[in-house]
């Protein structure tokens, strides 16, 4: 409810209307424009709730399950536990359909004003075209993704019901078809960073191994490697997840209010997603004078897990279509600078955008001399630092960056950070 009053936020001002965003600033959009998106972000509209139903269903099937195999609740039907998610995927289905049918409709209207003498279309498609491929590139995703979680949800229930009726093996084949496709992605395409490769080759590997052990009972095999596996992985992501955050704190990454409360929202998953896993992995033992049931406390943290990161994904889905709303969905051409070396000229990176999982596209602009040289002594930070630029900036700013930017949290004060008084950027679209 809050989104949608927020877009309706309109002043009208003769040809224009200023369009009032989340922080109260005022952009002026044409209403021709501004109508435009509107209508052909309704495709879109539906599949923003995607995240919010999935955290509801997920948390609860995520408690549930931890009740039952922690012995809480050893009589709990495996159904039980897996009707919260199914009634999320359910849900998920029908935004989908509610998606299909509202480009349909946005197709039909189109193509009947394209008839008319007075047409727009020709005029309007620059807006609506890029709106729709988004729409339904985010809406092949997810649902490709929640059929994927859904069949592997049905082949682990039937195999809990009657183990002798599917392998362990078999189980994994829609999991197989995801971790294999994202390693060849990263080897053959290289369109993926190299930890997001890693992030895959650890999953391949943990759900192979739990096939030796279950399947051909390799006892050399300790399910203590599977767990250590699994911590790996979380490390990686929390490792990545506080690399943006800080990047951001220190003026290097742009995000927006929402990208940046997902972010904390994401660091804290994961951080207990690893408590987690080592108590139920027995990683974790308390000395006997200290009483406490590690066990109830898995029950109440795996959906505070579940939740976290859910709505994270969902502030950063509605954040989008905010943007998408206020800017359009055209690509942006950053320009580059240009740096006479030894060999020549050559072109670096000056602003740009960047395509980061979990968190979608986030601009980024590179740092000062004063804070480039005050983080080349931080080990962490030159081990992780993909996106570095250690250029040193002009005093002179670009006119192509000459407009504040729009609905971006500060990060710094002014006597930490010169560059947070001087940002640059454009009112482009952050896409």
């Amino acid at each position: 409810a809050h989104v949608r009053a927020g877009h309706r936020n309109i002043v009208v001002g003769g040809t224009h209307g200023r369009y009032r965003d989340f922080n109260g600033t005022l952009i002026e959009v044409p209403m021709e424009v501004f109508a435009v998106r509107k209508k052909a972000l309704e495709v879109f509209y539906p599949l923003t709730f995607c995240w919010l139903i999935l955290t509801f269903g997920f948390s609860i099937s995520a408690g549930l399950a931890a009740a039952r195999f922690t012995g809480k609740l050893y009589d709990l039907p495996y159904w039980a536990i897996f009707l919260p998610a199914w009634i999320s995927h359910l849900g998920i289905f029908i935004m989908h359909i509610s998606s299909a049918m509202a480009l349909s409709k946005f197709i039909n209207e189109a193509n009947a004003n394209r008839q008319r003498p007075d047409s727009t279309d020709h005029l309007d498609r620059v807006e609506y075209l890029s709106l729709l491929q988004r729409s339904i590139k985010f809406g092949v995703k997810t649902g490709v993704l929640c059929f994927i979680v859904l069949v592997f949800e049905i082949l682990l229930c039937i195999r809990l019901y009657n183990s002798s009726a599917i392998s362990m093996g078999q189980v994994y084949i829609p999991l197989w078809i995801l971790t294999v496709t994202h390693i060849a992605n990263g080897i053959v395409c290289k369109s993926q960073h190299l930890l997001q490769s890693l992030f895959w080759v650890l999953l391949f590997t943990a759900m192979l191994l739990s096939v030796l052990i279950v399947d051909y009972s390799m006892e050399s095999i300790s399910w203590g490697v599977i767990i250590a596996l699994i911590i790996a992985l979380l490390l990686i992501v929390t490792g990545v997840l506080i690399h943006v955050v800080y990047g951001h704190q220190i003026g290097y990454f742009l995000l927006t209010d929402s990208q940046l409360t997902a972010g904390v929202f994401y660091s804290i998953s994961s951080m207990l997603a690893i408590l987690v896993v080592a108590i139920i992995g027995g990683a974790i033992k308390l000395p006997e004078i200290i009483q406490l049931d590690l066990f109830l406390i898995t029950i109440f943290l795996a959906p505070f897990v579940v939740a976290l990161a859910g709505l994270g994904a969902y502030l950063v889905t509605r954040d989008e279509y905010d943007r998408l709303l206020r800017y359009g969905g055209q690509s942006l051409n950053t320009p580059m600078r240009l740096r006479l070396e030894e060999k020549g000229w050559n072109s670096v990176v000056d602003n740009g955008v960047a395509s980061i999982p979990m968190f979608g596209d986030v601009k980024y602009k590179p740092l000062d001399s004063a804070m480039t040289e005050m983080l080349s002594i931080d080990l962490f930070w030159i081990c992780c630092c993909s996106h570095f630029y250690n250029a040193v900036l002009d005093e002179e700013s670009n006119h192509y960056y000459a407009r504040p930017i729009r609905g971006y949290q500060s990060p710094t004060n002014n006597a930490r950070m010169s560059a947070s008084t001087g940002w640059g950027g454009t009112e482009e679209p952050i896409v």
